[in-house]
């Protein structure tokens, strides 16, 4: 089942370049053409736009994982008793959540044609993964939390290394242009 891609975008100034590109990397768009899987949208019973899918192996009868974009994480939140209790509510892009190896990934895409202030955003996805995983924790099986930040072409420029550095080092994985698939554990 496809998404409706936005067509609004994000802050006040976003590019149409901006919008093909969070288009072009739509978690679910591409989750849904891959051979092996089916998405299934879910049924909130509330009137929100914004969509979540079930994600099933073909043949397999139980889902092996959620996507849940931007608010749809605090219903999944919700419905396993967690209150957010972070001082500051956060819409990521996408949420990816893999039963199979219990991984929640928070899926952060930036799209710039020049330095700007998204260069500093990205030094705070250390903290706020961190901050999501506290979330978590309150489970009596926590998932842990991957922090992926998906960018575009721009952000191969070298003065983007020493960045790149620090959010390794903050276990956030760093995807240009697409994204890796195995590493959300679909193959």
């Amino acid at each position: 089942m496809k998404r409706k891609p936005n067509k609004s975008g994000g802050g006040a100034n976003t590019t149409e370049n901006g919008l093909k590109f969070e288009r072009d990397t739509e978690f679910s768009e591409l989750v849904d053409i891959l051979p092996n899987y089916e998405l299934k949208e879910i049924d909130f019973k509330d009137k929100k736009s914004t969509k979540g899918f079930e994600v099933y192996r073909i043949g397999e009868k139980e889902p092996m994982g959620k996507i849940m974009p931007q608010n749809r994480f605090y219903d999944f939140l919700r419905d396993l008793n967690i209150e957010n209790t972070n001082s500051k509510k956060w819409k990521p892009d996408e949420v990816f959540i893999n039963f199979e190896n219990n991984t929640v990934y928070i899926i952060e895409k930036k799209w710039q044609e020049n330095g700007g202030s998204v260069d500093e955003k990205l030094l705070g996805f250390g903290n706020k993964r961190r901050l999501y995983q506290r979330l978590l924790d309150k489970l009596d099986k926590p998932f842990s939390v991957s922090f992926v930040f998906v960018g575009n072409k721009f952000f191969k420029e070298d003065s983007f290394r020493d960045y790149f550095e620090m959010l390794r080092g903050d276990g956030v994985k760093i995807m240009i242009e697409k994204y890796d698939m195995n590493f959300f554990g679909l193959y």
